[in-house]
């Protein structure tokens, strides 16, 4: 599913997660998780999934949300890079700064 900052500030979803997706080195994709566990996709007014540069920027527009849970998510393709596994590989999940709790 998407949503857009200006439906998350008008409360449209209740946040209980923050997930911060890091795909290349200094590039993350963002995702809130909703009351229903639902999983939204945070993309711009065309539709196209937001880009941060850092994860302070990406948890700036997050500010004032009330967001109690902030995780970062990392895929590793290194399994797959030495050819050991062609199996799923769960990505590294680790809790991170609430946007409210950043000192930026």
């Amino acid at each position: 599913m998407k949503t857009t900052l200006d439906a998350l500030h008008k409360n449209a979803i209740r946040i209980r997660e923050l997930r911060l997706r890091s795909l290349q080195c200094e590039l993350y994709m963002v995702s809130v998780v909703d009351d229903l566990g639902q999983e939204h996709r945070v993309c711009d007014q065309q539709g196209s999934p937001l880009s941060f540069r850092s994860q302070l920027a990406a948890k700036k527009p997050f500010k004032g949300l009330g967001v109690a849970k902030t995780l970062l998510v990392h895929d590793s393709p290194y399994n797959e890079m030495i050819g050991v596994s062609h199996g799923k590989v769960d990505a590294m999940v680790v809790a991170i700064a609430n946007p409210d709790q950043d000192y930026s």
